[in-house]
């Protein structure tokens, strides 16, 4: 499980957008001093996670800085809300202390929604996000394969923003897998066999054009599209019914291995997915690498386009891209 902390934050960037709802925070840490190599000379007991050596709190700055680092982070045990609840006990730290700002209403946000268009499953925190892959899972088979394509794609990028650990079937439903085309074609052939006479033919013919593929494949669209097309044939055959019992559902055929494709950008040999550029905010680019690049990687609305990020940041100067490298984590 990913997580960040004070002390795996660089630049404290996303401590900017934890506190920005939160005056009062704010107004607590402003002169305080995260000092990230302190953390090799404490004691795990200096942790409200111990175990994995997050959420100091040692001092009435780090506690408080350990508990808005927390609420922005699911599936933590429960040990370590107790141990930084007890902390601000100790040094006297209120609750109203991490209330929020009350702002005016906005306008509805699309993006707020998996499926934007349909304006169903919202994800606004990180506790939402699980309870849309709990959602999505259980009711998969209801969408359309575009629609749980994107709605599945969307999730994995709400989590990687909430740092959200995601059951990996979540990757495949969301085409973010390697296909292998040995496993495709052989279950194309399986159809062949269970379709009615009308549809032996065509099933036959496109397993034979997979075997020319490549061995593996990980273009999104290429993916996407060999799932319609046998998901298209399944119904007219009326194989949907086998679904989970002979044979893997249209999706589940193409996307057929755990391996994750490659969705990312290479910094010099650094490998950094989408996702883990998800996790930063536009001031942390912005401190980086300048006001210019974040503007031009913009999604719109005040944050980072993942992909045009991605795109961008294949262009930067061997030295710049070094530089990002040392500070991502």
């Amino acid at each position: 499980m990913m997580f960040i902390d004070q002390f795996h934050d660089p630049a404290l960037a996303a401590l900017a957008n934890l506190v920005v709802s939160r005056p009062k925070v704010a107004a607590a840490i402003a002169d305080y001093d995260v000092q990230p190599e302190e953390a090799e000379s404490l004691p795990d007991t200096a942790f409200a996670w111990s175990e994995k050596r997050a959420f100091p709190i040692h001092s009435r700055e780090h506690t408080i800085l350990s508990r808005v680092y927390r609420a922005n982070m699911a599936n933590v045990p429960q040990c370590v809300d107790d141990a930084i609840k007890e902390a601000c006990d100790i040094y006297g730290i209120s609750e109203e202390l991490f209330e929020r700002e009350k702002v005016a209403a906005t306008a509805e946000n699309p993006d707020d929604y998996l499926l934007p268009s349909l304006k169903r499953l919202p994800v606004h925190s990180a506790e939402q996000v699980k309870t849309a892959e709990s959602t999505l899972l259980n009711n998969y088979k209801k969408l359309s394969l575009e629609h749980r394509a994107e709605a599945c794609k969307r999730l994995i990028d709400k989590a990687a923003a909430y740092n959200v650990t995601l059951n990996p079937l979540m990757h495949k439903l969301a085409g973010f897998t390697i296909t292998s085309t040995r496993q495709l074609s052989d279950w194309i052939e399986a159809r062949t066999v269970a379709a009615p006479d009308a549809y032996k033919e065509a099933f036959q013919k496109l397993a034979n054009v997979v075997k020319e593929l490549p061995p593996e494949i990980n273009n999104r669209d290429q993916q996407i599209k060999l799932a319609e097309v046998i998901g298209t044939l399944d119904e007219k055959a009326g194989l949907v019914k086998y679904y989970d019992r002979k044979l893997p559902d249209a999706l589940q055929s193409v996307f057929n291995t755990e391996k994750i494709a490659g969705h990312g950008v290479d910094l010099n040999g650094h490998f950094v997915p989408l996702a883990k550029l998800a996790l930063y905010p536009s001031t942390f680019y912005g401190d980086i690498l300048g006001d210019d690049l974040v503007r031009e990687a913009s999604d719109g609305r005040g944050g980072m386009d993942p992909q045009k990020l991605a795109a961008i940041l294949q262009t930067l100067p061997r030295d710049m891209k070094n530089l990002l490298a040392s500070h991502i984590r």
